[in-house]
């Protein structure tokens, strides 16, 4: 190894030493491979997000799933407006309160984002095979530890 790549090695610092450069960069490089896996479905990536949150099951409030999705609220509504009019979701009113719209998936809506999921977590566990199971899990765990304790607390 040159002096020049250990003189780079000791320097590193600032950001190559910093939490939110390294989370961002990580998922700029992990995001970018897997939106490839969005052309063959022809499905966008703001399209990705929304029916992929959703797909878990349940409805969400447009607070949480903005929040979920890394959406504004004002950009949610117009990616909403579209995936309603396509079939993909609806909207309704809050039982508790009619002032919160709740959004959940259609049955269309499943079918359109199930085999893109399923193809998602292939191409994960291809990718993680080269990684030891159990850092893997203490990585999302820690990563969602994380998540929980800076994530702005919900109105």
């Amino acid at each position: 190894m040159g002096s020049r790549a250990k003189t780079r090695r000791r320097r590193a610092g600032f950001p190559d030493d910093y939490l939110p450069y390294l989370v961002a960069r990580a998922s700029h490089v992990i995001l970018r491979d897997f939106h490839a896996l969005l052309q063959p479905a022809r499905m966008r990536v703001p399209e990705w997000r929304v029916l992929g949150t959703l797909s878990g099951g349940g409805a969400f409030t447009v607070g949480a799933l903005a929040r979920a999705t890394l959406f504004k609220q004002p950009t949610l509504s117009r990616v909403l407006d579209r995936l309603e009019r396509r079939g993909l979701v609806r909207r309704a009113a809050g039982a508790m309160d009619l002032r919160q719209s709740l959004v959940a998936l259609t049955a269309k809506g499943r079918r359109r984002i199930r085999p893109v999921v399923a193809r998602a977590r292939r191409r994960e566990k291809s990718v993680l095979r080269k990684h030891r199971s159990g850092d893997v899990r203490a990585l999302k765990r820690l990563l969602k530890v994380f998540i929980a304790a800076f994530e702005p607390k919900a109105r």
